[in-house]
C-alpha cells in the first residue's frame, strides 16, 4: 500500500480508535445522564483515556512509518473535531477538518489584527499635555527606523539595549528637548494581560535594570484581579519586585490596586504618568529604578 493510502487508513484508524474509546469510557451503562458537575468530569476523563489508546494503538500499528509528530498531530485534530461537537453536523470529516483548520486561521488572524490595532490605538493617543512636553508614543518599527537613521540622542548604552531586547516591547515613549530626540520608556500593549505575561515581566525588568520607564497597557485586565497576576506587577509572595513601573487597564478592574491602574478610553492617567517619567528621566535619571513610582 503506498504511503497516501497508508495515511488515509491511518486517519480513519485514528478517528474511529478515539470515538470508541471515548464512548467506552464516557457512557454510562444505567443509561442514566450525568449531572452538570459530574459530566465535566467524566467528558474529561474519557477525552484523557482516549488520547492514551489512541497514542499507544496508533504508534503499535503505524510507526515508524508514520512518524510520532504526525501521529500526535493527527490525535490532535481528532480530539479538537470531538471537542467541538462538530462529528454533530453529519458533514465528510474532511469537511470537519477544513472548517476547523479555517476557523483556527481566522482565529490567529485576529490575535495579530485586533494586537496590531491596539497598539495603533496606544500610539495613536494626542493631547494637549503630551504635546506641550513634546511626547509621543512611537511603534517598534519607527524606532528601528530612527535608530538607523541616527535620530535619537540616547547614549550608547541605551542603544546597545534598545537594539539587543528593543523587539520584546510593541511602544516606546519618546521625547524632543530642544530637537534632541531620545527614548524614555518601553511599552508593551496587550488586548489581555494574559497573554505571554511571563515572559514579559521578565523584559520589563530588563527595561527598568536599564532605567527605563517600563510600562504596561491592556484592553482587558480581569486576570488583574488574581492574587498571581497582582504580585507579578506589584511584587510579593514568589515575586520579590515590582514587574513593571505601572500595569495599565482600560476594562476588567474597577479600582487602582498599587501599581495596577484603571484607565479610560483616552488614557489620561498613564499620560500623566509618562509625563512625570519623562521629567524624571531628564532630571535625575539614576532614581528611574525599579522602585520609582509616579503619583
Amino acid at each position: 500500500m503506498d504511503r497516501k493510502k497508508r495515511l488515509e487508513t491511518y486517519y480513519d484508524f485514528t478517528q474511529e480508535t478515539y470515538k470508541r474509546e471515548w464512548d467506552k469510557s464516557y457512557m454510562r451503562e444505567d443509561g442514566v445522564k450525568y449531572s452538570a458537575s459530574s459530566d465535566k468530569a467524566a467528558r474529561l476523563n474519557a477525552q484523557r483515556h482516549a488520547i492514551d489508546k489512541t497514542f499507544v494503538d496508533s504508534l503499535l500499528e503505524f510507526y515508524p512509518e508514520i512518524s510520532e509528530k504526525e501521529i500526535w498531530d493527527t490525535i490532535a485534530l481528532v480530539h479538537k473535531l470531538n471537542v467541538a461537537n462538530l462529528g454533530e453536523l453529519g458533514v465528510p470529516s474532511d469537511v470537519h477538518e477544513e472548517v476547523f483548520n479555517r476557523c483556527i486561521s481566522a482565529h490567529q488572524s485576529w490575535i495579530k489584527s485586533s494586537g496590531h490595532s491596539f497598539e495603533r490605538y496606544v500610539s495613536g493617543t494626542d493631547n494637549e499635555d503630551l504635546q506641550k512636553n513634546e511626547i509621543s508614543f512611537i511603534l517598534q518599527s519607527d524606532l528601528t527606523k530612527m535608530i538607523k537613521g541616527k535620530q535619537l540622542s540616547n547614549t550608547k548604552d541605551d542603544l546597545e539595549g534598545l537594539n539587543s531586547w528593543g523587539k520584546d516591547f510593541d511602544l516606546y515613549a519618546v521625547q524632543s528637548v530642544h530637537d534632541d530626540i531620545h527614548v524614555f520608556g518601553c511599552i508593551q500593549s496587550k488586548t489581555s494581560i494574559r497573554d505571554r505575561v511571563g515572559r514579559d515581566v521578565t523584559f520589563s525588568r530588563n527595561a527598568m535594570d536599564g532605567l527605563f520607564w517600563s510600562v504596561a497597557v491592556t484592553l482587558d485586565g480581569a486576570f488583574l484581579k488574581m492574587p498571581e497576576f497582582i504580585h507579578m506587577v506589584n511584587g510579593g509572595a514568589s515575586y520579590r519586585e515590582n514587574g513593571w513601573h505601572g500595569m495599565y487597564a482600560m476594562s476588567g478592574i474597577d479600582s487602582d490596586n498599587g501599581r495596577i491602574y484603571k484607565v479610560n478610553d483616552t488614557l489620561d492617567l498613564f499620560v500623566k504618568h509618562a509625563i512625570q517619567a519623562a521629567k524624571q528621566f531628564i532630571s535625575d535619571r539614576r532614581l528611574l529604578n525599579a522602585n520609582w513610582k509616579a503619583d
